[in-house]
């Protein structure tokens, strides 16, 4: 299997908290320079109750202007120093690389303009299998999209992480980029893999949610079942999504 590096490759965290950096920086911006502008514009007669409450409005304004700025670049520094290469995606990619031949390749940690962040991407003549690579422990029960945890009063609730639903998301979002290059779109799957001590249990999921012990015989029984597009239409997939 040829393992490459998504390019610019990112962890997703620090992918957004870049994004939020750069928003809240341009945030900030705005506020600064709207309240700048309107403290030297004379909407209201001086020393009147309008004039005050504009002053109030004004400088509350800029304070949090200054603090959107303070904390959009504390975002930005922090997404920048970030692990360049996931821990999580590392360890799937080693998992996979006793497992398939060299008709495979496998796309870590993808960031482009146009897919956005995408965790990995394994193309190779069973089709394009998207990954959502998430950490986790304890007791999971994926029922259809939803992912559930134990509750103290013996019922199931939500838990804090959803990697079917971002999944498929990631999945539209190749699908959506390889219609806009004209390459092919029948055969995309998606599956979910936790990395850690963790228990999953499915219920009529919509997609693969496994650990990464599992991932291997699960990927056997449903991806790696058949072979579903030739050679050429695989190496045309890989180079659409091919950051390089």
């Amino acid at each position: 299997m040829k393992s490459v590096s998504g390019g610019r490759a990112i962890t997703r965290q620090a992918y957004q908290f870049s994004v939020f950096g750069f928003g809240g920086v341009a945030f900030g911006l705005f506020l600064i320079v709207l309240g700048a502008f309107l403290s030297r514009v004379p909407l209201a007669a001086p020393g009147s109750a309008d004039a005050a409450t504009l002053q109030t409005i004004v400088s509350t304004a800029q304070v949090i202007g200054v603090i959107a700025v303070i904390l959009g670049i504390a975002a930005i520094v922090r997404g920048v120093t970030f692990k360049r290469e996931s821990p999580l995606i590392e360890r799937v990619a080693a998992v996979l690389a006793g497992a398939f031949g060299d008709e495979y390749v496998f796309f870590r940690g993808l960031n482009t303009l146009r897919l956005g962040y995408i965790d990995a991407v394994l193309v190779g003549p069973p089709g394009v299998l998207v990954f959502r690579i998430v950490e986790g422990s304890g007791t999971y029960l994926v029922e259809n999209d939803r992912w559930l945890r134990p509750g103290r009063a013996g019922d199931w609730i939500p838990a804090k992480i959803n990697a079917t639903q971002e999944c498929m998301v990631d999945m539209r979002a190749v699908r959506n980029h390889l219609v806009r290059r004209n390459a092919p779109t029948e055969n995309i799957f998606g599956v979910a893999v936790v990395v850690g001590d963790a228990r999953i249990t499915e219920k009529s999921s919509v997609l693969p949610s496994v650990t990464v012990d599992q991932l291997i015989p699960r990927l056997a029984a449903g991806y790696m079942a058949k072979q579903r597009i030739d050679a050429s239409t695989a190496s045309a997939i890989i180079a659409q999504i091919n950051p390089g």
